[in-house]
């Protein structure tokens, strides 16, 4: 990585931090800024990536308050339909680009984010495309309602709603086990539960110290042995019944158990952006060849786990920002 020197003295700069409002829309939000500072004359630098990642932490938070959807999931109810960008644009009245907009991270008004989350019903959809008739030709018409309606059958799991306990994220399978598949390659030794919930741990919030954004969507839990998916027995098991990974109990001695996790599906970094395959290799140079111990130990003086441990609790994906030995902000 680079190191940001101060344009005053020619010295590197350490980075800085504070907790302050940001405006947005005429309103106000608390958010974590960063700064570069010079040592000897006091002055505060900063580049594009530290403001991006403040903006990225008021959008969130005003898309949360407002019921807006997030880039991801804006893309995702298009692809679900099988349309354009350019053409989703037309059937809901937008100007031409707007929805690619929308999807490449521009935030929506309050009553055009709300349109978009309408027509995760097909129904609604459906009555989007009738609307649409007079432009749209018959085929096109008769193609998009099919599709609709076929969607209307399938199984709908329950909706998580992006939020600092998860990153602002929905749960992505395929990154989970894209990230299982990850670690598995760039480790010489076999991958257990207990490490593996670490290494996903420090994945996803050094993502978000990164960019304000988690790579998998998944919430922690602050247990006994450290920061933990949740409901990792159940995400192990969901992704073992898709065939994305395998599970075999192992036997230490002296009673011992623990379960080996093995990827299936071979590592596909076209899934991932540019960050977080930089956040990978971080993690996987950092923390890919401790032992499970020395892991562990680790995440216990982490605050997010300390401040939680006792209760048990959800830990709020801010404590990215206080991460002992995260991923750096020079590029």
């Amino acid at each position: 990585m680079n190191i940001m020197k101060s344009p005053i003295t020619g010295k590197e700069m350490q980075v800085g931090r504070e907790v302050t409002s940001l405006a947005f829309r005429k309103e106000n939000f608390e958010v974590v800024t960063h700064y570069y500072v010079c040592e000897d004359s006091g002055e505060r630098f900063t580049d594009d990536r530290l403001d991006q990642l403040s903006i990225a932490q008021v959008h969130n938070q005003y898309r949360e308050k407002y019921g807006i959807p997030f880039p991801d999931e804006i893309k995702r109810i298009r692809e679900g339909y099988g349309i354009s960008a350019s053409k989703m644009s037309e059937i809901l009245g937008l100007g031409a680009n707007s929805y690619r907009l929308y999807e490449a991270g521009e935030v929506p008004s309050v009553a055009i984010g709300r349109l978009i989350m309408s027509i995760q019903s097909p129904e609604t959809f459906i009555q989007q495309i009738s609307a649409s008739a007079h432009f749209l030709s018959e085929k096109e018409v008769k193609k998009l309602t099919q599709t609709a309606e076929a969607l209307a059958l399938q199984f709908v799991p329950e909706k998580v709603f992006p939020s600092m306990l998860n990153g602002y994220r929905q749960p992505d399978f395929a990154k989970i086990a894209g990230i299982i598949s990850f670690f598995q390659v760039s480790g010489k030794n076999p991958l257990f539960k207990t490490k593996l919930n670490k290494l996903l741990f420090y994945a996803d919030f050094n993502a978000y110290r990164l960019t304000g954004y988690s790579i998998t969507g998944l919430e922690y839990r602050a247990i006994q042995f450290g920061p933990v998916p949740s409901q990792f027995q159940k995400m192990y098991v969901s992704l073992s019944e898709q065939g994305q990974i395998s599970m075999d109990e192992q036997y230490f001695g002296n009673g011992a158990y623990g379960d080996e996790i093995k990827a299936i599906t071979p590592f596909d970094q076209i899934i991932f952006s540019q960050e977080e395959l930089k956040v990978l290799e971080f993690v996987a140079k950092r923390y890919g060849k401790l032992l499970t111990d020395d892991i562990v130990n680790l995440s216990h003086y982490e605050a997010g786990w300390s401040n939680n441990a006792e209760q048990k609790a959800l830990i709020n994906y801010r404590y990215a920002f206080d991460l002992n030995d995260g991923i750096g902000y020079n590029s």
